[in-house]
């Protein structure tokens, strides 16, 4: 058994500010006529059996937990599921013995998630039993199948739209989807179940499609980056029930693979490897998900960083104005502005789902617990209660993050004084020697990151106050995208975990190295001389618009 912290529950933390705007816009574009039980079931003939349903109750489950107010359409869905599943308990057809379809297993992954969350939340042996049922008719007979997946090109469609279409022809007993390899987003679903249900056959069948899903060439084959991110979060979560070291070493080379050749400048994806042709905020989410699961097995900051990046550079990046998400340009050499697509601004049928989870799981990952450790790796403003042993603390976090390194910790109840130790996130930017910690307003001595972290041992008496503070310069970062040619290869800046852009509208800027860029405040940089201002490309959401959206934002330089 892989021994590792784990988060708290959603209930037990109250997120503030930016996060929390985003999850109750999310919420209430969720809360639409499109994700209600009157539109929200899909005919039996659609090529996604179970997706829109699964992925808009699962968004529906995970922020109404995050936020603590009911989702309007849920339990309206729920009582009408029976009514649209097939006989033997999943969405779609009845496919005849020996045939499997990728894209019925990928969107009944989707189903499967959603109540193995709402089992989690709200504990109905009713709901368990459902989920036996699909892994018993739909998952279990595919088990064979998974051992000759076509994984050869010219087997596979070329092209695909935002929406995966499926084959009209079978290749060795499977109906295959432009979104290739998306049969092994079954692998998230199945292994949520068998984290409920322990079946020793679930645990055969999961361990075939890992082994099948790691002999792939996924580059090779263009596979689709959701799916391999998908595939990738399951294979995170049976490594942390097995502890089969084998398993984390494939997922790290995995995640390698995907921030080589599937992701962009901003930290969003490639739709399919070798394919920079639009981002999907699903994949972004799993590419989130995945990073901090693999920063919590191997203690390696450097997830962590990219899990910081992805949020504020791709995640809110992907947010629109209404609270859904949509698709952006896959910014590169080639590419050099960031921008929404409009054809595709905003994917209410899949992507606005999942931004929910995306937020959602961003608001859990505030804190994590390890016997008498609590580790605070993000800074979103909250309040939380920690359960201990002793009894509950309750905690006021306060903070200025993304925009300065600063973030206060005040224990606001506590039955005594309870000693725990505290680790706090302090990023390898962080300006060396800045980094200053604060007990009760008393300087902290010898207060040296290690692995990402400082900590600190205190006894949490209500009152007791940690406060950090690191500084933060501009970076100038080569653009991970660019090619050998001749001349200087493209950059981009950050502050911090903030990527930049430059004046709106502006393609193949430059900048001079005697240019001086001047700190404004809110991590705006202003180049005097030529009267321009770099920007964070992060907004809070109250002030998104769709014409900001839209627009193109340079963040490549030369």
């Amino acid at each position: 058994m892989a021994m590792s912290r784990n988060t708290i529950a959603l209930e037990q933390i109250a997120v503030q500010g930016d996060l929390l705007d985003r999850l109750h816009a999310n919420a209430a574009r969720l809360a639409d006529t499109l994700y209600s039980p009157e539109e929200v079931f899909k005919p039996s003939s659609y090529d996604w059996p179970g997706d829109n349903e699964g992925r808009t109750l699962l968004a529906q489950i995970l922020t109404a937990r995050a936020t603590g107010k009911d989702a309007l359409h849920l339990d309206a869905i729920l009582a009408k599921l029976p009514l649209h599943m097939n006989v033997l308990g999943y969405f779609g057809n009845i496919l005849p013995e020996g045939i499997t379809d990728e894209q019925q297993l990928s969107g009944n992954s989707w189903f499967l998630r959603a109540l193995c969350e709402l089992y989690a939340w709200r504990q109905s042996p009713a709901v368990l039993d459902q989920i036996g049922r699909i892994v018993k008719n739909l998952l279990l007979p595919a088990h064979s199948h998974f051992a000759h997946y076509p994984t050869d090109p010219s087997e596979r469609a070329e092209g695909g739209e935002a929406s995966g279409t499926l084959a009209d022809k079978t290749v060795r007993d499977w109906y295959l989807s432009t979104d290739i390899g998306c049969a092994f987003i079954m692998l998230d679903g199945a292994t949520h179940a068998y984290e409920l249900l322990k079946w020793p056959e679930l645990k055969a069948t999961i361990e075939e499609m890992i082994s099948r899903f790691l002999e792939i060439d996924l580059s090779g084959i263009n596979a689709q980056t959701h799916a391999t991110l998908s595939a990738l979060r399951g294979i995170l979560r049976y490594y942390g029930m097995s502890g089969n070291k084998s398993l984390l070493h494939a997922a790290e080379s995995i995640y390698s693979l995907y921030l080589s050749e599937g992701k962009t400048e901003n930290y969003a994806n490639r739709n399919w490897f070798n394919r920079p042709w639009w981002t999907e905020p699903c994949a972004v989410v799993d590419s989130f998900v995945a990073a901090i699961e693999l920063w919590r097995y191997t203690d390696q900051p450097r997830y962590l960083e990219t899990a910081h990046l992805i949020y504020y550079n791709a995640i809110s990046h992907g947010q629109r104005e209404n609270g859904g998400f949509g698709c952006d340009c896959c910014t590169r050499e080639e590419e050099p502005s960031l921008y929404a697509l409009e054809n595709v601004y905003e994917a209410y049928w899949c992507c606005t789902m999942r931004g929910g989870e995306g937020l959602s799981r961003a608001a859990e990952y505030s804190y994590w617990l390890r016997d008498d450790e609590v580790t605070v790796p993000f800074y979103h403003a909250n309040l939380v209660e920690l359960l201990f042993a002793e009894g509950p603390v309750a905690m006021k976090l306060e903070t200025r993050y993304p925009y300065e390194g600063q973030a206060a910790l005040t224990v606001v109840s506590s039955p005594g004084a309870i000693e725990k130790t505290i680790k706090l996130f302090v990023p390898q930017y962080a300006v060396p020697g800045s980094v200053a910690l604060l007990l009760n307003g008393e300087a902290m001595d010898k207060i040296i990151p290690n692995n990402g972290f400082i900590e600190i041992t205190a006894a949490l008496t209500t009152g007791t106050k940690l406060e950090l503070s690191f500084g933060i310069a501009l970076q100038q970062i080569p653009a991970s995208s660019s090619k050998p040619s001749e001349g200087q290869a493209p950059f981009m800046l950050r502050h911090g975990s903030l990527l930049l852009h430059g004046p709106l509208g502006v393609e193949g800027l430059s900048i001079q190295a005697h240019t001086t860029l001047a700190p404004k405040g809110n991590a705006v940089y202003r180049d005097e001389r030529h009267e321009r201002d770099f920007s964070p490309i992060y907004r809070p959401i109250r002030e998104a618009s769709k014409q900001d959206a839209l627009a193109k934002k340079p963040i490549l330089f030369r």
